[in-house]
Formats: C-alpha cells, sequence, structure tokens
C-alpha cells in the first residue's frame, strides 16, 4: 500500500510540474510518467485519464473554495439582521477576507493551474464558475437587503458587473501579490469598497 500511495504521489508531484510548464492541452502523460519514474500502465491504475490527473491537484482546493463561500453567504440572516448598519462595513466582514485568501494562498498552486493552465479541461470554466455562484448569491443578499430596507429591487446587469469586477480584482491580487499578510489587507479594502460602493450606488437615492 505504502508503496502505490509512493508511486500515486511521484505521479502527481511530475503532472504538477508538466502541467504548469505547458497547461492541460499540451502537457504529455507520457513525459508524466517519465519524469516519475513509473510506466503509462501505472498511471492508469491510479487515474481514469489526463483530467482525472489534473483534478487530484484541483479538486480538493476548489471544494474548499466553494465550502467558505457557502458558509459566508449562509451567515446572510445574520448580516440582515443587523442590516442599517451593513452599508457601512469596518473592514473585517466576519473574518471571511482572511480566511478566503489563506486558503487561496495554501493552495496557490493549484489556483493558479486552475487560472492559467487549465483550458482544454472540464476545469476551464473555472472562474466563470466562481463569478456564476457568487452573482446569483449576491443577488440573491443584496435583494434581501432591498425588502429589509425598503428599497427597490437590485438591478441584475449592476449584480452581474460588480461581481466580476470583484472576482478579477481577486485574481489580480493573487497573480501579482506574493505576500499572504498585505494581500489580506487588500482583500479587507477591497471588499468594503466593492460592498460599501454597491449597496451605496445600487439604494442611493
Amino acid at each position: 500500500m505504502k508503496v502505490e500511495q509512493g508511486t500515486r504521489e511521484l505521479l502527481i508531484g511530475s503532472a504538477k510540474k508538466e502541467f504548469s510548464e505547458k497547461g492541460y492541452m499540451k502537457a504529455s502523460l507520457r513525459k508524466i510518467c517519465s519524469e516519475a519514474g513509473v510506466t503509462t500502465g501505472s498511471l492508469y491504475f491510479f487515474f481514469n485519464d489526463k483530467e482525472e490527473l489534473f483534478g487530484a491537484l484541483v479538486d480538493e482546493p476548489i471544494n474548499g473554495l466553494f465550502g467558505l463561500l457557502y458558509r459566508h453567504f449562509n451567515e446572510e440572516d445574520e448580516i440582515l439582521a443587523q442590516a442599517a448598519a451593513y452599508a457601512y462595513t469596518d473592514g473585517e466582514h466576519g473574518g471571511f477576507p482572511e480566511e478566503l485568501i489563506r486558503h487561496l494562498y495554501d493552495h496557490y498552486d493549484a489556483f493558479i493551474l486552475l487560472i492559467k493552465k487549465s483550458q482544454g479541461s472540464r476545469y476551464g470554466d473555472f472562474l466563470d464558475d466562481v463569478t456564476m455562484f457568487l452573482e446569483k448569491r449576491y443577488f440573491t443578499f443584496m435583494s434581501d437587503y432591498a425588502k429589509e430596507q425598503h428599497m427597490p429591487a437590485p438591478n441584475a446587469f449592476f449584480v452581474h458587473f460588480i461581481i466580476h469586477i470583484a472576482v478579477d480584482s481577486l485574481v489580480q491580487l493573487l497573480l501579482h501579490e506574493k505576500d499572504v499578510e498585505k494581500a489580506v489587507g487588500t482583500q479587507k479594502k477591497l471588499m468594503d469598497f466593492i460592498v460599501n460602493g454597491s449597496v451605496r450606488l445600487m439604494f442611493s437615492t
């Protein structure tokens, strides 16, 4: 069992290097096996195909990310209970920005693969999937907020626009800021900017 586990880890390590250098489409399973020092047959003992091998690098980080997002939005009832103050956040957001950034940076290589190297796989729409999830949940939240405050319903396109800004900003932060502590501070400011700005713009008279 230990030998099999060791072989699997060798393949994953070799795959990470190959996918990082060449991207999903151009990555060679033969090269991955050669670098790992195993036969192609050994690879198929552990993984059905190239996509499943790629998934071994990114599935857990993706699941962790969506788990964070679900938990964050499931706290909206508590937020709505304090809705009068919500438009003026204090930069903490319940600790979510720090938790989010630390998860992304703990799995930095996996998320870089998803952002830059996943084209041609079923993971190629990763950013679109995140954006669609956030757009749907944020629109629901803002609609509930509007009802709570007796305001008109939010504009769906405006929510779409705001969420794209939020996701693009997070991607740029991940790509260009290597210091985790600085990234946490910047993300808090970005969330203040996006949340406060969207609330004021959507519901200002």
